[in-house]
């Protein structure tokens, strides 16, 4: 892309190279002119002289501009990106791409696309394709609008700004028109005057050629094309105002290289595309003309600049590759990594000692890549005979398309082409899918969701662009990056840390660390994790040998001992993911850290360290990272004391409290005191707080990194301990709002005031009084420790059939509500789950829906659809199953859903009058979905029913709530399904329930009864 420029030869155009205008006869010109010699001069400079070649001291950058009409032909992308390698075109912009919404994305053969369109409609958008060479200088990009976009590049003496446009086309109104120019105008001002700026696209504009007409001389030259329009005028008004130059007007080339648009039936030929500069940096400008011969199906030709400037020597930054290593490598990677560590020198620094074995590893896995030959190469999807096609169709453009002969082939090629791609990109994906089948045979489940993953993705292209603290929208990377640092670090200062000092204890020092501890440490890393700054996978470290491992040991005890953590295991590299809302706001995303995979050895044994003397602090209401529970839990316990307290007429005030980001707002002094309440050892409370202390992190956006700062509260992202310690933190609010309070509702001889699950908690009062009482503790609690309740999001409601529940204006800040959706489901102050069912069954249709693409292939067996259906679909569905109520009408909900995806899968329409019992049949189903769910109660009963007396989720299922149940039947319970398929008392199932084997066997049979008797066809 960097290579010089080729100087045409100039040629006589009275010469017998060319003695006609190419077009079929009767072709008028835009200059009024038929034949070439009636045409100006040219050369291959503006002023029509030529003078002898000088050696450049600058580069020459090729940049393109191109009306493309439309990118949403398949393979059309594929088309443009060769014409840019043949053209070794640098930069190219796009006009007329059709394309919705704005981002960027990287193709396959490594350019990067930055484009701007419509929100909901394929209209107008423009785009810039830019090949990897010059993607490492661009600096920012800006998406103004559907019809403008601006990058800006790091070149020398000053950075250079290229701004690609789509003119509203000469049907617009006049108001259309002028806020386009205005919205140009804006952006003008906004580039410093020092700065080079170039615009380029389809103008829709005529504005010929200069006439000896004074104040236009600095605009356009002499070779422009056609009669100037009132568009024209006004691109040329612009152009004045602006200071630019109209470069494709000063170079004196054959109208062949000069017009930019055919219209239709090739009567017509005029320059409507241009491409303009600042009138100071004209020199700069070595040539313009168009290439005819480039070819993408469209009617606008490919125009190309030329441009002599430096520059700037970009670190190229390369993406380091993750560490793998291969079963047939292991032996060798460990061998190399054993002799790297012999040649270590001895030291007890654990930072020297940390860096050397990393630099050990680094150079063994460097050793196993450079002897591995297969290197994978990506698949193109085009096929061979596709591409021919293609340079066909090229070819007959060459010629000129002067006879109705030409016009007619290359209209048959075009649409030969436009086949031929939809079945290579039909025979791709069904490739893709033999690749599904062949893992699912082969019982690669990794592979095989990671390629089902990779068929049914939607496209999401990436967005940088970010706005500060005072809304002022930032577009240039290095400020964008920075601006995440001081969002983050904000995000996590608190004045009140600066006092405290890195401390270790010598005198009470834990046990140290054994090799058993680290060797079990080393096996609980998880696979397939994004490694931290160090690169280090937890696979790699997996693969270690006994020299390796005693490193690491020893590193573990000098850290035990000093309390000094190497720098590498402090740092947090901080990824920011959007979560809704607006892109451009700091507030609407979430940061993912990524931590040393080395320092997790550590931190796991010092996290079982740690739980060995608080467990027993936690109260049995969380049910957040502890172990043996779930979200399951909570969400049964609501949905039965909902359920109960409905039956008994007693009313109960639900408070559903959301904190404002309670993980990032932990005060580290705070948590240092309740370590200490809770008797932890000083030693283990110094290790973390020292590697709280020295803690660093850096944010990153893409390829480029911020400075680094310090963290000042909030529990470590990814960290091991943190789970552990925000239980804590919680804990210990809880319990001081809870001192002496005796509210709650009372469920079996027992007040339940509140159900926790991490941040997420629920408090429950009997009236709103108590519950304003409660509430106000905890929010008063809370601020002494650092957190705010989101007010906006904290939801109250009241379950209260009688209405005896007193309203009042203590709660009026906070919104009621009839349905809240709770860990994932949906709960409601009238129980029962028919709304949840309907929701599940909607999010489970989109499941299966996104998988159409597997669904029709015919490369794809029915036995792996089958498995997909369950792996992929009905989990989506089944979420929080245990917890429901299925009377015969959300059965029959359940049940229609499940023929609805057999149908789907089989690709049978309504027209085929296929009967349910047929389909089952074929598939050979002898068990039902809503039997499944049925099944599942089942299993959670037990589960329960195993547990010890004084567990919570057992007192809540079991208990029962003191109160007068209403006249009449009573609505269908819980409890009632076990009695219903294991056709006995629930004290019974209760106690079969105890023995794992006899309640499995009686689920089974049960089950087994429940769908015989509810089959239509038995």
């Amino acid at each position: 892309m960097l290579g010089s420029f080729l100087v045409d030869t100039p040629s006589d155009p009275t010469s017998n190279r060319r003695q006609g205008v190419s077009g079929p006869p009767g072709v008028k010109c835009a200059t009024g002119h038929m034949f070439v010699g009636d045409q100006a001069a040219y050369g291959n400079k503006a002023t029509g002289t030529f003078q002898q070649h000088k050696p450049r001291l600058r580069e020459a950058m090729r940049i393109g501009t191109w009306n493309v009409q439309g990118m949403l032909q398949p393979g059309k992308l594929a088309i443009i990106e060769k014409e840019m390698r043949e053209h070794n075109i640098g930069i190219l912009g796009l006009s007329e791409t059709h394309w919705k919404e704005e981002g960027h994305f990287v193709t396959s053969n490594g350019n990067t696309v930055y484009f701007t369109g419509h929100h909901t409609q394929n209209f107008s958008g423009v785009a810039f394709v830019v090949s990897p060479q010059f993607n490492n200088i661009v600096l920012s990009y800006s998406s103004i609008m559907d019809r403008i976009i601006l990058i800006k590049l790091d070149t020398k003496p000053v950075k250079l700004n290229i701004i690609q446009v789509y003119a509203p086309t000469t049907s617009a109104s006049e108001e259309f028109v002028s806020d386009f120019y205005n919205k140009l105008q804006d952006i003008m001002q906004n580039i410093p005057s020092r700065e080079i700026t170039i615009i380029a696209g389809d103008l829709n504009a005529k504005v010929g050629k200069y006439k000896d007409q004074g104040d236009l001389k600095q605009v356009i030259g002499r070779f422009g094309v056609g009669e100037r329009n009132e568009r024209g005028e006004k691109l040329i008004d612009f152009c004045i105002q602006n200071k630019l130059v109209i470069t494709n007007t000063t170079f004196n080339h054959h109208i062949r290289r000069l017009y930019t648009w055919k219209s239709p039936g090739d009567r017509y030929r005029n320059q409507i595309d241009y491409i303009m500069i600042n009138q100071r940096w004209k020199s700069s400008i070595m040539n313009t003309k168009t290439y005819p011969g480039a070819d993408c199906n469209s009617d606008h030709q490919l125009l190309v600049t030329v441009l002599r400037i430096k520059l700037n020597t970009s670190k190229k930054i390369t993406k380091s590759k993750r560490m793998v290593i291969y079963p047939s490598e292991k032996q060798q990677f460990r061998a190399l990594v054993d002799r790297n560590i012999q040649d270590l020198k001895s030291t007890e620094d654990c930072e020297t000692i940390w860096n050397d074995l990393k630099t050990s590893i680094n150079i063994a896995h460097t050793q196993i890549l450079s002897q591995r030959n297969n290197i994978p190469i990506k698949k193109q999807w085009m096929s061979l005979e596709t591409w021919q096609l293609i340079e066909q169709r090229k070819n007959v453009k060459k010629t000129g398309l002067t006879e109705e002969q030409q016009k007619q082939e290359y209209q048959q090629l075009n649409r030969l082409i436009q086949k031929n791609c939809r079945q290579d990109q039909n025979t791709y994906l069904n490739a893709q899918c033999d690749e599904v089948q062949s893992h699912a045979e082969k019982n690669q489940v990794r592979d095989l969701f990671k390629k089902i993953k990779e068929i049914v993705k939607d496209f999401k292209p990436k967005t940088w662009a970010i706005e500060d603290k005072n809304g002022m929208l930032l577009t240039d990377k290095k400020q964008i990056t920075e601006r995440w640092r001081e969002y983050c670090e904000e995000l996590y200062f608190d004045e009140q840390i600066n006092d405290q000092q890195r401390q270790i204890n010598n005198t009470d020092r834990e046990p140290e660390i054994l090799k058993s501890e680290v060797e079990d440490a080393i096996k609980k890393l998880k696979n397939n994790k994004a490694p931290g700054i160090d690169e280090v996978t937890g696979e790699i470290l997996k693969e270690l040998g006994d020299e390796a491992v005693n490193i690491i040991l020893k590193i573990c005890n000098l850290i035990w001992e000093t309390g000094i953590w190497p720098k590498d295991w402090t740092t947090s590299v901080m990824i920011p993911l959007h979560k809704k809302g607006s892109t451009r706001k700091c507030n609407n995303y979430r940061t993912l850290s990524l931590i040393s995979h080395t320092s997790k050895v550590l931190l796991h044994i010092i996290n079982n360290r740690l739980r060995h003397y608080v467990d027993n602090e936690i109260a049995r209401e969380q049910a957040g990272f502890v172990k043996g529970r779930g979200t399951r839990n909570q969400i049964v316990n609501i949905r039965q004391m909902i359920e109960k307290c409905r039956e008994y007429n007693v009313p109960m005030v639900m408070c559903f409290i959301d904190y404002n980001k309670a993980f990032d707002f932990v005060n580290w002094s705070r948590l240092w005191e309740i370590l200490n309440k809770m008797s932890v050892p000083d030693h283990l409370i110094n290790l973390i707080k020292n590697l709280y202390l020295e803690s660093t992190a850096v944010v990153k956006i893409e390829d480029m990194m911020s400075k680094d700062f310090h963290p000042q509260r909030g529990v470590r992202q990814g960290c091991i301990l943190s789970a552990t310690l925000f239980n804590i933190y919680g804990e210990a609010i809880m319990r001081n709002c809870l001192d002496e309070w005796e509210g709650g509702i009372l469920v079996g001889g027992e007040k339940i005031s509140n159900l926790r699950y991490a941040d997420d908690t629920t408090i429950f009062a009997a009236t709103e009084e108590e519950m304003a009482t409660l509430l106000s503790r905890i929010e008063q609690e809370s601020a002494k420790f650092g957190l705010t309740i989101n007010k906006t999001k904290t939801k109250l409601m009241i379950v209260d059939k009688l209405n005896v529940v007193s309203r009042t204006h203590l709660l009026d800040d906070l919104e009621r509500v009839n349905n809240f959706v709770y860990l994932g489901s949906t709960i409601s102050n009238m129980g029962g789950c028919v709304e949840e069912v309907k929701r599940r069954i909607a999010m489970a249709k989109s499941a299966m829906l996104r998988l159409t693409k597997i669904w029709k292939s015919s490369y794809i067996t029915r036995k792996t659809k089958m498995n997909l259906i369950r792996t992929l679909v009905f989990p989506v569905f089944s979420y929080g199953s245990e917890s429901w109520t299925l009377r015969d009408k959300e059965r029959k909900y359940i049940d229609s859903f499940e023929m609805w995806c057999y149908r789907r899968m089989l690709r049978i329409p309504w027209t085929a009058r296929r009967t349910n019992q047929s389909i089952l049949e074929e598939l050979n189903i002898t068990t039902r979905l809503s039997s499944l769910c049925m099944k599942r109660v089942l299993q959670y009963f037990g589960h329960i029913a195993r547990r010890p007396d004084n567990n919570i989720d057992k007192l809540i299922v079991m208990g029962e709530v003191h109160g007068k149940r209403s006249r009449g039947r009573s609505p269908m319970r819980w409890s009632d399904q076990i009695r219903q398929i294991t056709s006995q008392p629930l004290h019974v199932s209760f106690h079969q329930a105890e023995d794992r084997v006899i309640w499995r066997n009686t689920v089974e049979k049960g089950i087994e009864a429940f769908q015989r008797g509810h089959d239509p066809h038995n």
